[in-house]
């Protein structure tokens, strides 16, 4: 199903229909913040494969792959490492659309984030929203299943911080997260991160989430509007229609997460029969074990390029008994051991940002102040959000 090139490890093929695409939503603060920072915005959108007016309207949909490598090299040619938290600091519920509506209009924060996450696939392909209970905890998190991403540090950071604001509109000033976990390497400098979050961010995390005392899970949405959201839920029932084979993804994704991965637990997922998951994942040219293998790849390539979190762990979040079966199978898809991957993934890395960073060598302003800077573009954005049909 897919085929690697054993001269540059970094790069897999995108899977079959794999058109996957991300609403733009809250990411049109991109543009006005690369020209704050000093950045030419259209040359930057053009590296990342975007035309230059591809974020004018949050309604548009762009390849999410490409919204990975944006951030990635915004961060790089404006010299700002924390860029992801910023583009994240300006998004609203409003921006998410339908979805934004629907959760402001839920009686409770438990069920909107319910509603947020349950039905997250119509704004994005690509990456998941997840919400997890245990016990007194919940985490409200991120991760990514598209096989083709591996320097998603910003987007992470651009999620954890939108989230941060979705979550103090459903709760009220007074939330706070008690953890707030990264699943890349710990930054140089940590003070944009503990001046937005206001607790010590951890980092190298197998997850990416914001963890919370469960009781505010009941707590009501202020100024719910039962009427408007049930025209949201109609509107969403009738735009939910979805790919096969992006499903298998995404719930193999959210499964890795609760230690699960088999193809009767897809099948009981999706509401469907494993034969007939099989016999249609077949029309579409693959099988359910080389998505499985797309799936972990693509976790495998993502935590080895992006964190130090040792080897056993990184294959105990794939679902392997331990770190022998999880190096025989990356040695299969890789051509090469996961050490030596991480190895010559840290050096790439590392030459991109020092390219990026020459590109565009104006001095950036506005990124030692915190988030001040940017607040003016808040308001922009959410004024220019599109009503939702058939509000």
């Amino acid at each position: 199903m897919f085929r690697l090139d054993h001269n540059h490890l970094s790069t897999v093929a995108p899977p079959a229909g794999g058109g996957w695409m991300q609403r733009v939503g809250g990411f049109g603060g991109v543009v006005p913040l690369l020209r704050q920072l000093g950045a030419d915005p259209a040359a930057t959108l053009a590296s990342a494969g975007l035309a230059s007016d591809a974020l004018d309207r949050d309604e548009n949909k762009i390849p999410y792959a490409a919204v990975v490598r944006l951030l990635a090299e915004c961060a790089g040619r404006t010299r700002c490492p924390h860029f992801g938290l910023l583009v994240g600091r300006m998004s609203q519920l409003v921006q998410l659309g339908v979805l934004g509506e629907l959760a402001r209009n839920c009686a409770t924060v438990g069920e909107a984030l319910e509603a947020l996450t349950v039905h997250q696939h119509l704004n994005s392909a690509g990456g998941l929203a997840f919400l997890i209970r245990r016990g007194q905890v919940a985490d409200l998190g991120y991760a990514i299943y598209h096989p083709g991403v591996t320097d998603a540090d910003e987007t992470y950071d651009a999620v954890l911080a939108a989230g941060f604001n979705y979550m103090r509109e459903l709760c009220g000033p007074g939330w706070l997260p008690s953890e707030v976990l990264f699943p890349h390497a710990k930054p140089r400098d940590l003070t944009q991160y503990r001046n937005l979050f206001k607790v010590q961010p951890r980092f190298n995390s197998e997850i990416c989430a914001l963890r919370f005392p469960a009781y505010w899970l009941e707590r009501p949405v202020a100024g719910a509007d039962a009427r408007r959201r049930r025209a949201a839920e109609k509107f969403v029932a009738i735009a939910d229609r979805r790919d096969l084979l992006e499903q298998a993804f995404r719930a193999l994704r959210l499964l890795l997460l609760q230690g699960k991965n088999s193809g009767d637990d897809v099948a009981n997922t999706l509401s469907i029969h494993r034969r007939t998951l099989n016999r249609r994942l077949k029309t579409q040219g693959t099988t359910f074990q080389e998505v499985l293998d797309q799936v972990r790849f693509g976790i495998a390539r993502q935590l080895l390029s992006a964190s130090e979190i040792a080897l056993d762990d990184v294959a105990a979040t794939l679902g392997y008994a331990g770190v022998s079966p999880f190096m025989r199978s990356f040695q299969r898809w890789a051509g090469t051991t996961p050490g030596r991957w991480r190895r010559a993934t840290a050096s790439r890395r590392l030459s991109d940002r020092a390219a990026g960073s020459r590109r565009d060598a104006s001095p950036s302003r506005g990124i030692v102040a915190g988030f001040e800077p940017v607040r003016e573009h808040v308001q922009h954005d959410a004024a220019r959000a599109e009503t939702v049909p058939g509000l």
